[in-house]
This record gives structure tokens, C-alpha cells and sequence, in this order.
């Protein structure tokens, strides 16, 4: 296995939404690629895209979390850094813009909301809690 999810829970109620997601590796080389932290096609009614308003990351351990859309290109958001033994957050507000969070502008794909590691080894952890709403 390449790694435990502990907790992954997306709550929508038709236009905000919420997913609160936590994972621990249980093994070196297990980075993921394109994995996906909110499926838009399966919020209930589905929204066309989804606007992120804000993240709250801690990365225990020295790897890179990059939080992205999921396209033919994904579309870089965020990337999220940690260091061994140190759990500090990393709190990011993208509400001050005029979209009022940050917008999927790519073409192609899902447009779901998904990340993508480096370095990941055995122990390390991130958490992510991140709030939108549909587009």
C-alpha cells in the first residue's frame, strides 16, 4: 500500500463546500500523481467548475504537497512544504481577489480538485482542509 488515508470527507450543500483529508505514508518512492481530493462530477447537483476560497495544509516531513486542478494540464495552485518533525500550518485566504477564491482556467480534464507529492517517506504526513464553492 502506498499510503493510509486516514480521513477523507467532502461535505457540499449545493453551492459551498468543504473536504477535510489526512495521509500518512507508509513507505519511500510511494509518492501520488494526480490524486483527487474532490470530485466535482460527484457533488450533488455537480457544478461545472468549483472556485477554492481557502487551504489550510500541514506537511509533517520533508516533501512537497502540490495542490492542483485536474486537467490535460493541471493547473498549479499551491505547493505546500514540509521538514521532519515540524508541523507548522500553512494557512493561504484567496477570498481578497476579484473571483473571491482561485478559479479552474485551464481547458480539458475533470477540473477536480487534486494533488500530486515529491519526496514522500515512510512516517510522513500531511493534512489539508480546503473550502470552495461552485463556479
Amino acid at each position: 500500500m502506498a499510503f493510509t488515508e486516514t480521513l477523507d470527507v467532502t461535505t457540499f450543500d449545493g453551492y459551498k463546500g468543504q473536504v477535510r483529508y489526512h495521509c500518512i505514508f507508509d513507505g519511500a518512492g510511494q509518492d501520488q500523481t494526480d490524486t483527487v481530493l474532490v470530485d466535482i462530477s460527484a457533488l450533488a447537483p455537480a457544478p461545472n467548475h468549483i472556485t477554492l476560497e481557502r487551504v489550510q495544509a500541514y506537511v509533517n516531513g520533508d516533501f512537497r504537497v502540490d495542490l492542483e486542478f485536474e486537467n490535460t494540464t493541471d493547473q498549479l495552485i499551491r505547493v505546500f512544504t514540509g521538514q521532519t518533525d515540524v508541523s507548522n500550518p500553512d494557512i493561504v485566504d484567496f477570498t481578497g481577489g476579484p473571483n473571491k477564491g482561485v478559479a479552474n482556467t485551464s481547458a480539458g480534464g475533470t477540473g477536480d480538485l487534486g494533488y500530486t507529492t515529491s519526496g514522500a517517506a515512510a512516517g510522513d504526513e500531511f493534512d489539508i482542509v480546503a473550502d470552495f464553492h461552485k463556479k
